[in-house]
């Protein structure tokens, strides 16, 4: 038998699988680097894609805007990173005074003091100034241009009226856009909610009937040919941001990072990512037993569906998909759990979306799409039948999972791969 011990909240479960049915685990080595995070994030800077380096772009005049994720971003480490960052500025020219930052939030909800002091760590917490983004404050949003797709740019007017715009952020696997990061931090990142919706809304149009699902060129790893990709690519070239800085994570740590043009830089990031993530497999399997990486990634229904996206490339149509995630807090968004509860069947989710679009409502419907193609398994402390309606089967331990895959299957003879990381990329070698 072979054995293993996953994440599943704070806890670790264990459990067996017959080696007749193994087909391995998809995993890879962390990545690491001999150089510090500080020298990697200031040799980034210093060696900018696509654009000159700071002390050319920042003079002692400029009015200098930092724009930084959100909290539930704070994993992407700006508190290490932005302290660099704004050392680097000030060499270069820039005047502490003159530098403020701006929360990128999205359609995110406000944030506390404390959670900004978090994102900029106590020293630059008590120097500079930060708020937050609001998408529906239009008395601090301005038109700037039209994308090749008709979508209208509003962005943050603060943002756009200072003398030097800079983005920052991390480069992530992203369901809809491709990748996270760069150009994500103008559209949403400090865009006004029509803008907002207007691009997340792009992920679906298709070319299929109604019913025919979400727009499958909208997915994780696609760039040339994701439209949404594209549209926001769109919007920042139309911002034209003047430097933009983001980090690559790899076993908890800065492991690479990528400055400069806010498309070629960013484009650089994701060619890393896939280099990094990326897992090649030879061959799908019945079976796939992943786990969301345990707490906070699994704190609730909405956080684990990232799971589901990446592991279920590694499994046939039909095929089985257990899911480890605790979802201690239930669904985690109110509209995940309306798109799912409210409606009888997908094509009933996909009107609701195609007539009020939201990214929550987009991600439950997502997961009730999948459910579809693939029979998915919860190991998770999460009230059955609150996702009963997506077709989803939660279950309290993963031998009552394995036995409920053998029954679904008709056969115990389930060939099995287990992913003790759901963040990574399964890619099938052609």
């Amino acid at each position: 038998m072979q054995k293993f011990k996953f994440k599943l909240g704070k806890e670790k479960v264990n459990f067996e699988l017959d080696e007749k049915n193994f087909l391995g685990t998809i995993s890879r080595e962390s990545e690491s680097s001999a150089l510090a995070e500080e020298d990697i994030i200031r040799k980034s800077i210093n060696n900018p894609i696509g654009s000159e380096k700071l002390d050319s772009i920042i003079n002692e005049k400029d009015k200098i805007c930092i724009v930084v994720s959100d909290v539930t971003r704070a994993y992407q480490k700006p508190h290490v990173f932005l302290p660099i960052l704004v050392d680097e500025i000030l060499k270069a020219g820039g005047k502490e005074e003159n530098i403020f930052f701006i929360s990128s939030l999205g359609s995110h909800r406000k944030q506390s003091a404390e959670e900004h002091k978090k994102l900029l760590g106590e020293d630059l917490y008590s120097r500079f100034p930060i708020e937050d983004h609001d998408c529906d404050d239009y008395n601090n949003l301005v038109e700037i241009g039209t994308t090749s797709r008709g979508n209208i740019v509003e962005i943050n007017k603060k943002a756009v009226e200072a003398d030097k715009l800079i983005m920052t952020g991390a480069v992530v696997y992203h369901v809809m856009s491709g990748w996270g990061g760069g150009r994500k931090s103008v559209v949403p990142g400090i865009a006004s909610r029509k803008s907002i919706m207007a691009n997340h809304a792009i992920s679906m149009i298709n070319d299929g009937a109604p019913g025919s699902g979400p727009n499958q060129k909208c997915d994780c790893a696609i760039y040339q040919k994701n439209p949404l990709n594209l549209d926001m690519i769109d919007s920042a070239e139309i911002l034209k941001p003047d430097f933009m800085f983001n980090v690559i994570l790899g076993g908890g740590r800065i492991i690479e990072a990528v400055s400069g043009d806010i498309v070629k830089a960013h484009k650089r990031g994701c060619e890393l990512v896939s280099e990094f993530n990326d897992v090649e497999i030879h061959e799908q399997a019945d079976m796939i037993i992943a786990s969301a990486g345990g707490y906070p990634k699994d704190i609730n229904y909405y956080q684990s569906t990232k799971v589901i996206y990446n592991a279920m490339r590694a499994i046939k149509d039909d095929g089985v998909l257990i899911v480890l995630a605790s979802c201690s807090e239930g669904i985690g968004n109110p509209e995940v759990q309306h798109i799912i509860e409210n409606f009888k069947n997908n094509l009933e989710r996909e009107e609701e979306l195609h007539s009020n679009y939201t990214i929550a409502k987009f991600i439950g419907y997502l997961s009730c799409w999948y459910a579809t193609k693939y029979n998915i398994i919860y190991v998770a402390d999460i009230d059955p039948d609150m996702i009963k309606p997506a077709n989803i089967t939660v279950v309290k331990t993963i031998q009552e999972a394995l036995e409920k895959a053998n029954e679904i299957k008709g056969t115990d003879d389930l060939k099995t791969y287990v992913m003790p990381d759901g963040s990574l990329f399964p890619v099938l070698k052609k």
